[in-house]
Parts: C-alpha cells; sequence; structure tokens
C-alpha cells in the first residue's frame, strides 16, 4: 500500500515538473529581465520585489507572457502621468496576474508590502536600459514612458521584430535615435516625447510600414523631415514639435491620404507652407512658430474639415485664402502674428472667429477685426 502510494505521489510530482517547465518562460529570457532589473532602480515601492523565482511568466509585476509561446511578450511599467498626483490607493490583495496595464493604478498596491500609497511619493524607476532588453526576442509591448530613465535607447533595439509598441515617453533619455530602430517593422506605435533626444531622424524611417503614431517632440532632433515619412501609408499622428528641425515641409506630407494630425510648431522649418498640407484631408495642422514665409496657399475645397489650424508667430504674408469660404469646416484658426493684409473672407462657416485669431498682422481688415476702407481693400487686392 505504502509502495503503491509512493509511485503515485512521484507520478504527480513528475507531472507538476513538467507542466511547470511547459508554463515557465525561457531560461534565456529569465537571465535577461535579471540584467533588465539589474540595471534600473526603483527604491520606493519595490514594484521588482515580485521578480523572484525563475519563472517570469507568474506573478511578475509588469510581466507578461504570451499564453501559447510562454515568451516574454510585454514589459509594462510606466510612471506617472499629469492628474496622477496627490491620489490616495489603499491596499487590496495580492496580485496573481503581475500584468499592469496602465499608468500607476490600484494594482501597484496589490504589492504586499504596501498597506497606503500617497503617488506624490512617487519617483520612478531610474537607471538606464540595457542593451540585454534586446534578447527578448518575442517583445510586442515596451512601455516604460513617465519614469526617471536616462542614458540611450540599446543600439540593437532593432532586433525586436515582433515590438508593435516602443513607448519610452516623458524620461530623461539622450543620444540619438539607432540607426537599427527601422528595422522594428511591425511597430505601430513609437512614443518618445519628452526626452533629450539628440541627432537627425533616420532618413529610412519610411521602413516603418505599419507605423499609425510617431510622437517625438519635445526633444533636441535636428536636421530634416525625413521625406521618407510619406511611405508609411497608415501613419495617422505625426508630432515633431519642439525641437530644432529646419529646411522646408515635405510636399509630399500633405499627399498622405491617412495623416489626420501634423503637428511641426516650435522648430526652425523654412520656406513655404506646401499646397498639398491645406488642400488635405487633415483636421489638425500646427505649423506655428516657425520661419516660414510666402502667401497661405489659396486651396482650401469641400474636401477641408480642419478642427485646428495654427499658422501664428511665421512670416506669412498676402492675402487670407478666398477659398476658406469653400471649406465644409474650420473650427480654430490662428494665423496671428504674421504679415498678412487685405480683407477677411466673409463666410457663415467663419463668423465664429475671434479677433485674437488676425491680430499683429497690421493691415488686415474685416470681421471680426475693424471695417474695411475701399483705399485699403484696392490697394491690396
Amino acid at each position: 500500500m505504502c509502495g503503491a502510494r509512493t509511485i503515485l505521489a512521484m507520478s504527480l510530482l513528475l507531472v507538476t515538473l513538467q507542466i511547470l517547465s511547459v508554463s515557465s518562460c525561457p531560461p534565456s529570457e529569465w537571465a535577461a529581465l535579471m540584467s533588465f532589473k539589474a540595471a534600473l532602480n526603483e527604491p520606493y515601492f519595490g514594484i521588482f520585489h515580485s521578480w523572484r523565482g525563475t519563472n517570469c511568466c507568474y506573478n511578475w509585476y509588469g510581466i507578461s507572457c504570451d499564453p501559447t509561446t510562454r515568451r516574454v511578450a510585454e514589459i509594462i511599467l510606466p510612471g506617472l502621468t499629469v492628474g496622477d498626483n496627490h491620489r490616495r490607493y489603499k491596499h487590496t490583495k495580492t496580485t496573481t496576474s503581475g500584468y499592469m496595464t496602465g499608468h500607476i493604478s490600484p494594482s501597484i498596491c496589490n504589492l504586499t508590502r504596501i498597506s497606503s500609497i500617497t503617488i506624490s511619493d512617487w519617483k520612478g524607476i531610474s537607471g538606464n536600459i540595457p542593451e540585454c532588453i534586446t534578447r527578448l526576442n518575442f517583445l510586442q509591448i515596451i512601455d516604460l514612458s513617465g519614469n526617471m530613465i536616462s542614458g540611450k535607447i540599446p543600439y540593437n533595439i532593432g532586433h525586436l521584430t515582433q515590438l508593435m509598441m516602443l513607448n519610452l515617453a516623458d524620461n530623461h533619455i539622450s543620444k540619438r535615435i539607432p540607426a537599427t530602430l527601422v528595422n522594428l517593422v511591425n511597430l505601430m506605435q513609437l512614443d518618445l516625447r519628452n526626452n533629450a533626444i539628440e541627432g537627425p531622424i533616420p532618413g529610412n524611417i519610411g521602413r516603418l510600414r505599419k507605423l499609425n503614431r510617431a510622437l517625438l517632440s519635445h526633444n533636441r532632433i535636428h536636421g530634416r523631415i525625413p521625406r521618407s515619412f510619406s511611405n508609411i501609408y497608415g501613419l495617422a499622428d505625426l508630432d515633431l514639435s519642439l525641437n530644432q528641425l529646419s529646411g522646408p515641409i515635405p510636399f509630399s506630407l500633405g499627399q498622405m491620404s491617412v495623416l489626420d494630425s501634423l503637428n511641426l510648431k516650435y522648430n526652425n522649418l523654412s520656406g513655404r507652407i506646401p499646397r498639398s498640407l491645406l488642400a488635405s484631408r487633415m483636421s489638425h495642422l500646427d505649423l506655428s512658430r516657425n520661419a516660414l514665409r510666402g502667401p497661405i496657399p489659396d486651396v482650401f475645397s469641400e474636401i477641408s474639415y480642419f478642427i485646428n489650424i495654427d499658422l501664428s508667430y511665421n512670416s506669412l504674408n498676402g492675402l487670407i485664402p478666398k477659398s476658406m469660404v469653400l471649406a465644409t469646416y474650420i473650427g480654430h484658426v490662428d494665423f496671428s502674428h504674421n504679415h498678412l493684409f487685405g480683407r477677411i473672407p466673409v463666410a457663415s462657416s467663419l463668423s465664429h472667429l475671434q479677433p485674437e485669431s488676425f491680430q499683429h498682422n497690421g493691415r488686415l481688415c474685416g470681421k471680426p477685426l475693424q471695417p474695411c476702407t475701399h483705399s485699403r481693400v484696392q490697394k491690396h487686392e
């Protein structure tokens, strides 16, 4: 009887070990995550304390594995965003998923050593992103936004060819965008906002054919806007604002049929506004605070549907385009601080505009500014 029980116990143990070996992440990925952990620091809440044992697919905070392959698929460890401050969460119960789906949320309180958290005390994860992260070949999502991470983006980031989202926004990352980044052929969202990234945008960034959002604002990026952006058919949101970009705006950006939002404000862009931009179907266009010159292209039509169009603080001259009256919708407009002159077009679709939209041009007239005189209108028209 005892022998039968021993055999049964050993059989159950063998089955258990086999199940664990199948459900555990590969040793190479465990080792990569251990190196990743060693390179980073988070002393306040101890979120890395849950990274114990050899099974990184079970109860490792911020880590998620593919349920079929058991390979590490997601690293989601974002810090804070505006609005999270001064919130207070209470301890509930110990988590079993180890999966973090958003910004600091009640799930952070599931760490057993924490009973009460004041989010205003959060300082974020610091340190450098180690090169070993590029050995996690099945990663689909990396979200380390809102922390205090410094250093550079790993040079071999392009090895992660299954990556669909790379979010490193709101950190202290510096140096250049690595040339290998263009090898991320499945990347759909790239968010590098609010860092200290330098150098040019890779000229062949158009190789990221699946990219939907490219958010690179508030860095120290210089050079020209690559024309290859227009090779990305599905790109809907391009934000390159608050950088040091120079040269002309590529005409081809206005020929992108899916592009809905283009933000190039606060750069050193020069030349004329491409006609294609104002003739496009995009709804948000911000070219303010550059060195653009020449007239505003008179190419508005029935397909024009601008929720926001901001051309302020440039050196534009000439008349306000008469074709604006043809637009299906024009919401917020800012043409202020230029050298525009003549009569402001009259149309019901423009009647909501305020004087602030046209101020500091000097020689504009008509509603919502002062009435036009006959001599002024004839002089400029």
